[in-house]
């Protein structure tokens, strides 16, 4: 069994989205200041890094997180390599996508934008997002901050997507998923009420 690691690493100098809060973390008790333990008292947006979007996040009224089923991010998935600016619903249909699926696009093969520090510009065209609501599949997976170009756009991609019980998952690392089929565990932190939270986003492979 082989596990790939599909989750930004969280540090302070990260980047984050415009205007979502930065991670920091504080020491609250130490050894060094005689404590019997180390503790951090940690500061972290509900989008940061690799995160799950509840519909809450786009929705005015929205279901908030722990309201998505737990089996829409863990079970069967395949990763699609797309690297264009643009998914469009023509680019979906030719991957022949079945309901109940679970499908993460990468669109930055070799991490370039992460390592670099810079957004990745690649979204879902509101075709895409229409098209995926209507096959019905599970969950989608990103490795851009968000899955739609919120400077261009009012939130109808997402809410599209989260109006059909479609899962999102942004912000992930899918350099290493060289492969197509894996499972998928990606389980967001059990916060209640939130609008997302950010998980610890994992594929597994069998093959060695």
């Amino acid at each position: 069994m082989k596990i790939i690691d599909i989750s930004q690493t969280i540090s302070a100098d990260m980047r984050v989205y415009p205007g979502d809060p930065h991670f920091h973390s504080r020491i609250a008790l130490s050894f060094e200041r005689g404590d019997m333990c180390e503790v951090s008292e940690l500061t972290i947006g509900s989008h940061c890094g690799t995160h799950v979007d509840a519909p809450k996040h786009m929705i005015w009224g929205g279901a908030p997180l722990e309201s998505i089923p737990l089996d829409s991010f863990y079970g069967p998935c395949r990763v699609v390599t797309l690297p264009v600016p643009v998914i469009t619903e023509k680019m979906l249909a030719e991957l022949k996508i079945e309901p109940g699926e679970r499908i993460l696009l990468r669109t930055d093969p070799d991490g370039d934008y992460l390592k670099q520090g810079r957004f990745n510009p690649s979204v879902l065209s509101i075709g895409a997002a229409q098209y995926l609501a209507k096959t019905g599949i599970r969950l989608i997976g990103i490795d851009t901050a968000t899955v739609e170009n919120m400077e261009a756009g009012d939130g109808d991609v997402h809410r599209t997507l989260m109006n059909a019980g479609i899962a999102i998952l942004e912000g992930l690392d899918l350099e290493n998923a060289k492969g197509e089929r894996y499972t998928l565990s990606a389980l967001p932190l059990r916060i209640a009420g939130e609008n997302g939270a950010p998980c610890r986003a994992v594929l597994i492979s069998e093959d060695e």
